[in-house]
């Protein structure tokens, strides 16, 4: 497979532009070395992922291109050209890998395939394996599209799936069901969930094989009594975060791609994000995260999402 200067692939006989490419990968390598990394430490907000991302897309398009071309899925996958080698360089076991799936509000926009996907379950290991060159994830999380940690939900007495309809209830067992057979074969040891309610807690508990062992909550919200007192009773482990509800909106995506492409190379201006990976890689004997990195997952509206990966679970 060769690459050049017009935003063109070839593959045997066949030539690829970037532009036509109905999914993409992109990798946006190891944000730690970005030299503004502290700016981005206080608040709410989504600024690390989206100067990441840009910053991989102008790289791509202004020094000497390195995509690739999955040909069997139709994938064109962009590296971080100045941080692409990720492997660890030590034993797997001196390693803590925590990764955490983004669901999004376009990561379906099929009336045909549920919503959220199970597929990206999948789809986010598999290229998590790749850039970091392992077979086992310590933690891994899910945020389900719009779910805030509401004290109300807590309070109110409800024995709701706090405003799940039995539909979206039903999808989100469908991930975890994915997940689950990571965990059995050992390539994930933890499984855990973000912004959970006691309430729905209880509700997914009840309805799955294999119980979350985290639960990811806003840092504003970490000091609900009675989240804290059933974390404890069932063994979960809370842990706290600073992300938004929705990371990458497909405005931002579609903004970051428009301000990037050029009249030589560019992507298709339709791209939406499908969901986001978020990963930390920290030293243990140290505590000292060495890497974190994001993966976005992009594609047109007509493209389909049910692509999936050989991954030995």
């Amino acid at each position: 497979m060769t690459e050049n200067n017009e935003g063109q692939t070839s593959n045997g006989n066949s030539v690829i532009k970037t532009s036509d490419a109905a999914r993409v990968i992109v990798y946006t390598g190891n944000v730690m070395k970005q030299a503004n990394i502290n700016s981005f430490n206080s608040g709410k907000n989504n600024q690390e992922l989206v100067s990441a991302l840009t910053d991989t897309l102008k790289a791509y398009l202004y020094t000497k291109p390195m995509w690739t071309f999955d040909k069997v899925n139709g994938i064109l996958e962009i590296p971080d050209p100045f941080y692409f080698d990720q492997k660890l360089t030590e034993d797997r076991n001196e390693y803590e890998i925590t990764a955490k799936l983004f669901y999004l509000p376009s990561s379906s926009t099929s009336v045909i395939e549920p919503s959220p996907p199970p597929q990206y379950v999948a789809q986010s290991i598999y290229h998590l394996f790749k850039v970091l060159g392992i077979n086992t994830i310590d933690t891994f999380i899910v945020y389900f599209n719009g779910l805030i940690f509401n004290y109300s939900d807590e309070v109110d007495g409800s024995s709701s799936n706090d405003n799940f309809t039995k539909s979206d209830f039903d999808n989100l067992i469908k991930v975890w069901t994915e997940l689950e057979k990571f965990h059995v074969n050992n390539r994930i040891h933890k499984l855990g969930v973000s912004e959970f309610t006691k309430n729905r807690l209880e509700s997914f508990i009840n309805a799955v094989e294999i119980s979350p062992k985290v639960n990811q909550i806003n840092i504003i919200d970490c000091n609900n009594g009675e989240i804290l007192e059933f974390a404890k009773k069932n063994d979960i482990e809370l842990l706290t975060h600073r992300d938004p509800t929705v990371i990458l909106p497909s405005k931002t995506f579609r903004n970051i791609i428009e301000e990037t492409n050029t009249n030589k190379i560019s992507l298709n201006n339709d791209l939406l994000p499908r969901w986001v990976l978020k990963y930390s890689v920290m030293i243990k004997c140290r505590g000292v995260v060495a890497n974190k990195g994001y993966i976005v997952m992009g594609s047109t509206p007509n493209s389909g999402l049910n692509f999936t990966y050989t991954i030995d679970h």
